[in-house]
């Protein structure tokens, strides 16, 4: 996630109480930021069949020094560990051997007859299908895929401007908050 730097506020000789604006930071990471970043990892994974589709929660940390939003997935195992591979880590080439059936089979007409759901470039509307003559063997050596940074692609590309925004947007009314509360004192 970006990062966001504070500075001191001079408030002439007024002492805030900066509880305020903790409030609307904690408001603005709950109602906005939290529920768009599940948002953006949702749709993502939205085309995926129920049996491999994680769901996903958000965590929010406030110390002095940073703030920060985790998104994880959530679910049994096996469909974590599947957004592991395809979004963090990837997968190496690697040999597929028959485990519970007599033959192995899939369709496949060579390299490029398979166009996945996702891309590298942190696309995600892929077809996900394979075209081609249906092939029955005893074991596949599997050509591997690079992984799809969708964590990196949110954070950076997609949602750094606005979760600026909102933060700004917190931080104004937090100080304004904090200020007019000094002056009631």
């Amino acid at each position: 996630m970006p990062h966001i730097y504070c500075r001191q506020v001079r408030t002439r000789g007024l002492r805030p109480d900066w509880k305020y604006l903790k409030r609307e930071v904690e408001s603005a990471l709950d109602k906005r930021v939290k529920p768009d970043l599940l948002g953006y990892f949702n749709k993502i994974v939205a085309p995926w069949k129920d049996e491999h589709r994680p769901g996903f929660r958000a965590r929010k940390r406030m110390t002095k020094k940073f703030i920060s939003v985790w998104v994880f997935p959530v679910g049994p195992e096996k469909v974590k560990n599947i957004w592991k591979f395809v979004s963090i880590t990837g997968v190496k080439p690697h040999q597929i051997p028959i485990k519970n059936a007599p033959f192995l089979m899939f369709r496949w007409d060579g390299p490029g007859s398979y166009q996945a759901r996702t891309t590298r470039s942190g696309g995600y509307k892929g077809p996900g299908v394979a075209s081609g003559r249906w092939h029955k063997m005893l074991e596949v050596w599997h050509p591997g895929f690079e992984r799809r940074r969708f964590e990196w692609w949110i954070g950076q590309v997609w949602y750094k401007k606005k979760f600026y925004k909102i933060m700004e947007a917190a931080f104004k009314r937090g100080i304004r908050r904090a200020k007019a509360q000094a002056r009631r004192m």
